[in-house]
C-alpha cells in the first residue's frame, strides 16, 4: 500500500542564517538561493527571516522525500509565491529526477517565521 502523503519540517535560526549570509555574502545566497528568491527576501524589512524560511522549505522538501538519490542544487528547489502570494514549490526537472518526484506529483508549503526562528512543513503528495 503506498503512502497518499509525505511529510517534511524543517526549523532554521534566523540568527544563524544572518551569520552565514554576512560571513559568506553573495557567494553563499547564490549557490542556495534562486535570483528570484533573492529578490523577494531584499525587499523585507526582516529579510533574514524570509531567507531562513525558504532554507527550511528546501530543507522540508528533502526531508519530505526522505532524501533522494543523487546531488542537487538547493536552487532546483524554488520557494515561489501564487497569485494569491501563499507559499509554493516549484523544482526543476533535474530537481525531481534526482529526488525521485514524479512530474505528477504536487507539494503543500507552510512557512512561520519571528524574530529567532523560521519553520517550514511540506506535505508530498504523489
Amino acid at each position: 500500500m503506498s503512502v497518499p502523503f509525505k511529510l517534511g519540517i524543517d526549523i532554521v535560526s534566523v540568527r544563524r542564517m544572518r551569520e552565514v549570509i554576512e560571513r559568506r555574502g553573495k557567494h553563499f545566497l547564490d549557490r542556495i538561493f534562486t535570483s528570484s528568491e533573492q529578490a523577494y527576501c531584499e525587499t523585507k524589512r526582516n529579510k533574514y527571516e524570509n531567507y531562513a524560511a525558504r532554507f527550511a522549505a528546501k530543507e522540508a522538501v528533502i526531508k519530505a522525500k526522505k532524501g533522494g538519490r543523487g546531488r542537487f542544487s538547493f536552487k532546483d528547489i524554488e520557494v515561489t509565491r501564487n497569485f494569491r502570494g501563499a507559499p509554493s514549490i516549484q523544482l526543476t526537472t533535474q530537481a525531481r529526477k534526482k529526488l525521485g518526484i514524479s512530474s505528477r506529483a504536487t507539494f503543500e508549503l507552510t512557512l512561520a517565521h519571528e524574530r529567532d526562528f523560521a519553520v517550514a512543513v511540506v506535505a508530498l503528495f504523489d
